[in-house]
């Protein structure tokens, strides 16, 4: 760990499976939208790390605020996301 893009991803991805776990004690969590944020930290990690000028920075910090915004507006605010696959 070098950057702080690889700081800001291992957290949110932390963050991430924590909130997987807290909320699937509740009920059973869909994980498939557990899945749009790691991959949100992975793009973002890629982008600062390997994209020379201020195209990086700017692209990945955007990414990162997307993936919070996501995080937030669809997992959090809503007490996790529940599987409904199993309900009939």
């Amino acid at each position: 760990m070098n950057t702080i893009y690889d700081f800001v991803s291992v957290a949110i991805f932390i963050a991430l499976v924590g909130m997987f776990l807290q909320f699937s004690r509740k009920e059973d969590q869909d994980i498939a939208a557990y899945i749009w944020p790691m991959l949100g930290c992975a793009i973002g990690n890629f982008l600062g790390n390997e994209l020379d000028g201020i195209a990086g920075p700017i692209s990945a910090w955007a990414v990162f605020i997307a993936t919070g915004a996501y995080i937030f507006l669809r997992i959090l605010r809503n007490d996790g996301v529940a599987d409904h696959v199993d309900e009939e």
